[in-house]
């Protein structure tokens, strides 16, 4: 049974057709994922359904009726409910406060709070979930707030709920549980509107699966009957069938080496050596400090003891300027809270490691700076419409491709990246993979953060493996499995492949 259909959506913005004549039924009780590469118009269509943006033609039909969705209010009443990537909570209130904001029991002025916190256990319950109505929300996991937000919806008694990556920032134990909330709220009849870019949960939990590309749609099949490779291809409408890159090439002498580093109770006794043109992954649960470890490398945290060396020589880092100054460039996993700036342009950002070396008499020459930026355009392949374009509008991988090329613009050989794949669609990855596998080979040394065992699997010559801040396993590509290093990501086992190199 149809609950939702769009028909013939058509929506343009200035200079862009984000949506052209888009038409897709939507059934009750499923689990609905929308895929797509950045700029395939998901999260238009998404945006229109939740009365964020207007259509400019076409029709929207819930369980047959034609609606008309102007606003946030008008997207409610008729029972649908977006929970964006970017959790809209008010952190400050308690779990029931922010869920009943606009609805709060009481009289003349005044909360009856015995009634909101039972209104709200009823529904906690409902889920079958820890938290309390009393819990600040501020106080709670990113993964529980997401929770929350899931109980927003429900409050409002919506039967359609978009979902807008919802497991970007949660750990792998928390998206388990995530996945047992929406398969409950499958069982109860609701109809999930699932968008993300980990192709692995569209075929964990999708019933079907539509594709955008290039504001159009494509095609919805049943998940049953299509696989990842046929699903790349939609998306990306051409043949992918290296999505992942791996270089085998001779590995040369050691560029970077930790001996011994501690921090506290983070981690401790952390030794291991990066060869020049090797890729070596971190793996690890959330919390096991293998980001605490990377950040200590690049001075973003102090250690305690133990010491670093570059090119067989003792480093004293103690900030990002002094890593950058022996060849270590970070990348951040957050890159729009820390790793651009948002509100300048693209030239702009591509200098800032390197303002010391081209600022003169306390200018910085733009001529300086487009000379770098116009370099690793070409180099990078990256997109954008002209060097004043703010780098907050370009899409998620080229806004990747700008902080890795920043780091290369200071001439960092040693390159760390935390998450590089995050938030960015499957093009874009296969273009990061791409990338990393060339710099490899012209002999730079990458160690990669990853919560994604398939892209450490595929794209690394081996795994450091780290579980409550100790190495427990390093493994080589040729032995590296999931279980394996689960296994020893979780301390039940600790493995080291024969011959290699800590």
């Amino acid at each position: 049974m149809a609950v939702c259909e769009v028909s013939k959506i058509c929506k343009s913005f200035p200079g862009v057709r984000a949506l052209n004549d888009v038409s897709i039924t939507f059934h009750k009780g499923e689990v609905h994922a929308i895929v797509g590469e950045n700029g395939a118009g998901k999260s238009t269509l998404m945006k229109i359904l939740g009365g964020l943006f207007g259509l400019d033609s076409g029709k929207v039909y819930i369980e047959g009726k034609e609606v008309s969705i102007r606003s946030i209010s008008d997207s409610l009443r008729y029972g649908i409910s977006v929970i964006y990537q970017e959790l809209n909570l008010m952190k400050a209130l308690t779990v029931a406060e922010s869920i009943f904001i606009n609805d709060l029991p009481g009289r003349a002025g005044c909360v009856n709070y015995r009634a909101l916190n039972k209104k709200t256990q009823e529904l906690i319950d409902s889920l079958g979930l820890t938290i309390r109505p009393t819990d600040l929300v501020s106080m709670l996991s990113v993964s529980e707030q997401q929770m929350v937000e899931i109980l927003k919806a429900l409050s409002h008694n919506s039967e359609i709920i978009i979902m807008d990556e919802p497991t970007a920032a949660l750990n792998t134990q928390e998206v388990e549980a995530l996945y047992g909330i929406i398969r409950k709220l499958k069982e109860d009849g609701k109809t999930i509107l699932y968008i993300s870019h980990r192709l692995r949960e569209v075929f964990d939990l999708a019933d079907r699966v539509s594709v955008l590309r290039d504001g159009e749609h494509v095609g919805t099949r049943n998940t049953e009957e299509i696989d990842e490779v046929q699903l790349i291809e939609m998306m990306v409408g051409r043949d992918i069938s290296q999505l992942y890159k791996y270089t085998i090439h001779e590995l040369g002498k050691t560029m970077l080496e930790a001996k011994g580093l501690c921090k506290g109770e983070v981690f401790s006794d952390v030794s291991f050596t990066l060869r020049t043109g090797e890729v070596v992954g971190m793996a690890g649960l959330m919390g096991c400090g293998r980001e605490e470890i990377a950040k200590a490398i690049y001075g973003l945290r102090r250690i305690s003891a133990g010491s670093i060396a570059v090119m067989g020589k003792d480093v004293n880092i103690r900030r990002p300027s002094d890593a950058i100054k022996n060849g270590i460039g970070f990348v951040t996993e957050d890159r729009k809270d820390s790793g651009l700036f948002a509100l300048m342009t693209v030239r702009e950002n591509i200098a800032m490691n390197v303002l010391d070396l081209i600022t003169r008499f306390r200018l910085i020459p733009a001529k300086r700076e487009r000379e770098i930026l116009d370099k690793y355009t070409k180099r990078m392949n990256m997109r954008y419409s002209g060097e004043y374009q703010r780098i907050m509008n370009l899409s998620g991988g080229n806004q990747q491709k700008f902080v890795l090329a920043r780091a290369l613009a200071a001439d960092c050989k040693v390159l760390i990246l935390c998450e590089p794949t995050r938030g960015i669609d499957v093009g874009a990855k296969a273009e990061v993979y791409r990338l990393l596998s060339d710099l490899s080979e012209q002999g730079y040394g990458i160690l990669v953060i990853s919560s994604e065992l398939p892209e450490i699997i595929s794209i690394c010559h081996r795994t450091l493996v780290i579980h409550r801040g100790r190495i427990t396993g390093n493994i080589l590509h040729d032995e590296m499995d999931e279980n394996l290093i689960m296994r020893c990501a979780t301390g039940a086992e600790t493995y080291f492949s024969k011959g290699v190199r800590v």
